[in-house]
């Protein structure tokens, strides 16, 4: 055979495995967990020396998600928040206009060609630094909780309590609350109704544990601003968080975030086919990163047609599939199962 020749095979065959090699890695991505070490939890002192006074705002980051966008905001309003902050990525549909209309304010809009978490968490951090600042040197405030969520997250207290109410009864010494972490699914037509809190439609879920902590937190939505103290610096999908104090330190008794991606079928169908749809949505950049995307754009149908077992678990394991879901009320204590709508 000619040099040339198999210097084509060669690259042919490199050109193969390259391939092969990506079509692996983007169906296995390597999972690494992360450290927990930059948190420690404790029971809540009794008594507690609880905070005087403190504000309570909410940040929420969007991009289309006009369907739940206003119970999202109506449900941070139940739960106590005097503010609700809007950041969002250029929505292409009228999410900021019904955001304002449940009385959301938009802070900023920013304009980027595909997902980017760590330029959406920079404004996200920047905005809570100024407002919490500005609302300081103008009314005085020592401390302000902050909530960060999506628009897909819905969250309470334990025990009935909303979260305001919660936090009142915290010690000073802790400025973060881990939640855990519920994800819920469609079992019914219709699937959601807009401007309803989600739970009413989809009581079926499946808890996601994932030790983003030591006590096992996925998300950890609850932050505090001090004036005199060292600022917290929220990271990629508000799961943890720095503080140059060191190890932040949260209540041993977490509060509770419903997660609800998938709402009225064809709207959510939608949103996911512009993230991920053909491989070259807003989100198909980095496989690993939005590894939880693309296993619920794989098993979409699934998911309404309701065949549990080839639905793709949204652990960050690889590629299982089945989930096993019971209703939410059965799931935790009674007490817990109780909370506010609007």
């Amino acid at each position: 055979m000619a040099a040339p020749d198999l210097l084509r095979l060669r690259r042919a065959a490199t050109s193969r495995a390259r391939q092969a090699y990506r079509v692996i890695t983007r169906a296995r991505p390597v999972i690494v967990k992360p450290p927990t070490g930059w948190a420690a939890s404790e029971p809540n002192p009794d008594p507690p020396d609880v905070l005087a006074a403190f504000r309570f705002f909410a940040i929420v980051g969007t991009w289309c998600e006009a369907d739940i966008i206003e119970a999202t905001v109506r449900n941070a309003f139940v739960q106590g928040c005097e503010r609700v902050y809007l950041v969002d990525n250029d929505s292409p549909d009228d999410t900021v206009a019904r955001a304002e209309a449940a009385g959301a304010t938009l802070l900023t809009s920013f304009v980027t060609e595909s997902y980017d978490e760590r330029l959406r968490m920079q404004i996200m951090n920047e905005a809570v630094a100024n407002v919490s600042e500005a609302t300081a040197t103008a009314d005085g405030d020592e401390h302000i909780w902050w909530l960060w969520l999506d628009a897909d997250e819905f969250h309470h207290g334990p025990w009935g309590l909303s979260l305001r109410d919660y936090l009142a009864t915290l010690d000073r010494r802790f400025r973060l609350v881990g939640a855990r972490f519920y994800n819920h699914y469609p079992d019914r037509v219709p699937e959601y109704v807009e401007g309803n809190h989600p739970l009413d439609h989809e009581p079926l879920c499946a808890e996601w544990v994932y030790p983003m902590c030591r006590d096992g937190h996925r998300k950890h939505p609850l932050q505090r601003w001090d004036r005199d103290g060292l600022p917290i610096t929220c990271a990629d999908g508000f799961h943890q968080a720095h503080c140059d104090d060191g190890a932040l330190l949260e209540p041993a008794v977490p509060i509770y975030l419903h997660h609800f991606p998938y709402r009225v079928e064809a709207v959510s169908r939608r949103r996911l086919d512009l993230l991920v749809g053909d491989g070259a949505g807003r989100a198909a950049g980095d496989p690993l990163r939005h590894w939880h995307i693309h296993k619920r754009f794989a098993t979409f149908d699934h998911v309404y047609r309701h065949r549990w077992d080839r639905v793709a678990s949204v652990d960050d394991e690889g590629p299982r599939l089945g989930v096993h879901l019971r209703p939410w009320s059965r799931q935790v204590p009674s007490a817990d199962a109780d909370c506010a709508r609007f």
